[in-house]
């Protein structure tokens, strides 16, 4: 890298062993640093102190945004740090706000360095609205990191909608179908068949009301075309908010959650490279 100068001063960046330093300081003053600033205000935000953590969170947002979706993104949930502090965190926006969408853990649950599971109560809340957020029919993307495989029916593991007559959801499920549906009507039923196993579920609408489940990048039965509405409610994690309560749900560890605009395929594909090589980094990849 080239001398930085400031007026007749220059800093060079210099490696000490094997590592290479990333911020360059002039007196009290940061005039250089590798680390992106959305990663950075993350970073902060979260505390978290690990280098290989750190360096897990700038690439992912690095990959992102070289995949021209960082800006698509509307709440990133990395699980980074091993804490509920840590955790609930938008990698997006991470202020301490509802209108950040920051999670809020609700009843039982366990933090690791490998993700968060929730307990037998355990859900937590988005507060991402879809209605109140204006999210067009044909465009959004939710999607899980799941490292546990689920046995049983219907469990949903993130999303909101209506459980009681005329059913109405927009959600992920995981059990013995891995499927999803976004606004779908009060007849729908998952197609998917496919035993639930571990990795990364995305549920997504680009563009027209067809919606497409994909997992670890490639399509796979479970997509379905929706003619519902979106709940006036917010998306829970490891649950379903149905506007007065929580429809409780997937007892797995998750690793990873976001929600976003509608994604094409090659976004799915570009968004599943980057998060499995950010679960390497960790060494918590399935």
């Amino acid at each position: 890298m080239p001398d930085l100068k400031l007026g007749n001063n220059s800093v060079t960046t210099v490696k000490i062993g094997s590592t290479q330093v990333n911020k360059v300081y002039l007196g009290t003053n940061l005039i250089w640093s590798s680390v992106d600033p959305d990663a950075q205000a993350f970073i902060t935000a979260a505390g978290i102190t690990d280098a290989t953590q750190q360096s897990a969170i700038n690439t992912l947002v690095t990959d992102l945004k070289g995949y021209g979706i960082w800006t698509k993104m509307k709440a990133i949930y990395p699980f980074c740090g091993g804490s509920a502090s840590s955790h609930k965190w938008n990698l997006r926006d991470p202020r301490d706000l509802n209108a950040a969408f920051r999670l809020v853990f609700y009843g039982g649950w366990t933090h690791s360095s490998n993700g968060a599971k929730a307990g037998v109560n355990g859900y937590a809340d988005t507060y991402f609205n879809p209605v109140a957020q204006s999210t067009s029919l044909d465009s959004l993307t939710l999607s899980v990191y799941n490292r546990e495989t689920l046995s049983g029916g219907f469990t949903p593991i993130f999303g909101n909608g209506q459980t009681t007559s005329p059913q109405n959801y927009t959600t992920l499920v995981f059990a013995n179908k891995e499927a999803g549906g976004i606004a779908s009507k009060a007849n729908w039923s998952p197609s998917g068949n496919n035993p639930t196993y571990v990795g990364l579920k995305t549920i997504t609408c680009n563009g027209s009301r067809v919606a497409n489940f994909y997992k670890n990048g490639s399509i796979v039965a479970g997509s379905n075309t929706m003619a519902g509405s979106y709940q006036n409610s917010t998306f829970y994690l490891s649950a379903i908010n149905n506007g007065t309560t929580a429809y409780l749900g997937a007892q797995a560890q998750v690793a990873f959650t976001m929600i976003a605009d509608g994604f094409s395929a090659n976004d799915v594909s570009n968004f599943y490279t980057a998060v499995q090589a950010y679960q390497t980094t960790l060494s918590r990849n399935v």
